[in-house]
């Protein structure tokens, strides 16, 4: 008989020993996601918290009058044309023809409601550029329809009045060129920034020159032609 030996003993883990990590993990990886659910909860909430105020902005010149008012019914007209407005989407130095409108002339503390009234009742027959005028300013410079300056131009100038903006082109080449028809000085400016004054100072002095007086007054301190042009040639930053 062979002598009894030592049985080989089966060491088991311990079931609460072994657990107890894979337990501890759990537990540290459970508040991370409940923290990572958490931001988001809050990001998502902070986002629909945020969404009403930005919404309920109100438009430049809302402040004029409400809905029913003459000023409100005019304003409200402006923006609506706006929306579907050839060149609305031209941006020169930051700004659109939208966002010019509503800083410098909607919003302009300066420019009246009667003003602003009076710009819806002005015709393409009171804006329209000479036809020798407009054969000279084609002559010189023969793409200026297709420039973006005129584009943002004809924009604004449209949607302030209703006319047409394809009739307001044809009728007006020279909006949106630096100078006058007639005279050594009309160019097609470079600078985004001189492009940007000359578009607001021809939407001014267009509307003056249809008999709107004191636009160029309210904008640029100045009524006459050329010294308003030389304000808004080295001020036209202000806006």
């Amino acid at each position: 008989m062979d002598p009894i030996r030592n049985r080989p003993r089966v060491v088991t883990s311990n079931p609460s020993t072994s657990l107890q990590p894979q337990k501890e993990a759990q537990q540290t990886v459970a508040p991370a996601r409940t923290n990572a659910v958490g931001h988001a909860q809050l990001s998502t909430f902070e986002a629909k918290l945020a969404a009403p105020a930005a919404a309920t902005q109100p438009l430049p010149g809302a402040w004029r009058g409400g809905p029913d008012t003459e000023v409100g019914k005019a304003v409200q007209a402006i923006w609506e044309r706006m929306k579907t407005m050839p060149g609305a989407d031209v941006s020169i130095k930051g700004d659109t023809p939208a966002s010019l409108l509503g800083r410098a002339i909607l919003d302009g503390k300066k420019v009246s409601n009667e003003q602003i009234i009076a710009m819806s009742k002005v015709t393409l027959d009171q804006l329209a550029t000479d036809p020798k005028d407009r054969e000279k300013v084609l002559k010189k410079v023969p793409n200026a329809r297709e420039l973006p300056v005129h584009k943002f131009t004809v924009a604004m100038l449209s949607a302030a009045t209703g006319i047409d903006p394809k009739k307001l082109s044809e009728a007006c080449p020279d909006l949106g060129l630096t100078g006058a028809p007639g005279t050594p000085l009309l160019y097609a400016a470079e600078g985004q920034g001189m492009q940007r004054s000359t578009a607001l100072h021809d939407f001014t002095d267009y509307l003056r020159g249809a008999g709107l007086k004191g636009m160029n007054k309210a904008v640029w301190g100045v009524e006459n032609r050329i010294l308003s042009a030389i304000v808004s040639a080295v001020g036209g930053g202000r806006y």
